[in-house]
C-alpha cells in the first residue's frame, strides 16, 4: 500500500540504497531493481558458487565473466557430462580432465575451479567484505568495466560500491554473520519477480509513470 514518487528515475537511487540496507522489498516501476542489475547478479553468482556451487545457473553465469575463453560449446559439453554422471555442473568442471570432448578448454575450466576453491577456503577466514574485495581484485571485474568505457560503466561501479556497503551493513548488524545467511537475506529482498501484484513491497516510480494509475 506504499509508494514513493519522484520526478526523475535518477532520484530513485538514494531510496533504493536505503531499502537495500534495511532489507525492505521494493519494485521500481519503469526501472530496474537493484538486485536485477547485471553487475549485482554477477557478484551474487560468485558468492553463491563460493558458498556451495550447487546452483548451476550461477556457476554458468560467471564461468566466463570476466572473459576466460570458455565458450557456450564447452559449457554444453560439461553439462552433458554432468547429466550423464548425475552431478552438479561445478562438480563436472572439477572433473574437466575426464571430459575428452572439450580438449584444451579443460585447462581453462581447471583454472576457474581452482580460483573458486581458493575463494572458498578464504571465505572461512575472511570477513564477507574482505571476501568480496578479494573477488573484485582477483577477477578484475571493475577494471573490465572501466576498459569497456561504456556510458553505464560509472553507474555500474557505483552499484558495486553500494553492494559492498550492503555487505558491510549486514556484518555490522548481525552477531554471527555468514555467507549462507547473507545470501538468504538478499534472496528475500531480490525475489520480487515472484511476488504477486498485490505483494507486500514498496513501489518506486516517477510522477510521470503514476499518471493513469490514480
Amino acid at each position: 500500500e506504499c509508494a514513493v514518487l519522484y520526478r526523475t528515475n535518477a532520484q530513485a537511487r538514494i531510496l533504493e540504497e536505503r531499502f537495500v540496507k534495511e532489507g525492505l522489498p521494493y519494485d521500481v516501476v519503469g526501472g530496474v531493481n537493484f538486485y536485477s542489475r547485471k553487475e549485482i547478479k554477477d557478484l551474487l553468482a560468485y558468492l553463491k558458487t563460493i558458498d556451495n556451487g550447487r546452483d548451476d545457473l550461477s556457476v554458468k553465469r560467471i564461468i566466463n565473466v570476466p572473459k576466460r575463453g570458455i565458450g557456450q560449446t564447452t559449457i554444453s559439453k560439461v553439462q552433458d557430462y554432468a547429466d550423464g554422471r548425475g552431478i552438479s555442473f561445478f562438480e563436472a568442471c572439477e572433473e574437466a580432465d575426464q571430459i575428452v570432448s572439450i580438449g584444451k578448454s579443460a585447462s581453462k575450466l581447471k583454472a576457474f575451479v581452482s580460483m573458486i576453491l581458493v575463494f572458498r577456503s578464504k571465505a572461512k577466514l575472511y570477513s564477507l567484505e574482505d571476501l568480496m574485495q578479494e573477488i573484485l581484485e582477483v577477477t578484475e571485474y571493475v577494471q573490465e568495466l572501466e576498459a569497456a568505457d561504456e556510458e553505464e560503466a560509472e553507474a555500474r561501479i557505483e552499484n558495486i560500491d553500494e553492494f559492498v556497503s550492503k555487505i558491510v551493513y549486514y556484518e555490522e548488524t548481525h552477531d554471527e554473520p555468514n555467507l549462507s545467511e547473507f545470501l538468504e537475506e538478499v534472496a528475500l529482498v531480490a525475489d520480487i519477480d515472484k511476488v504477486d501484484d498485490d505483494g507486500n513491497k514498496v513501489l518506486l516510480m516517477t510522477l510521470h509513470s503514476a499518471k493513469g494509475l490514480e
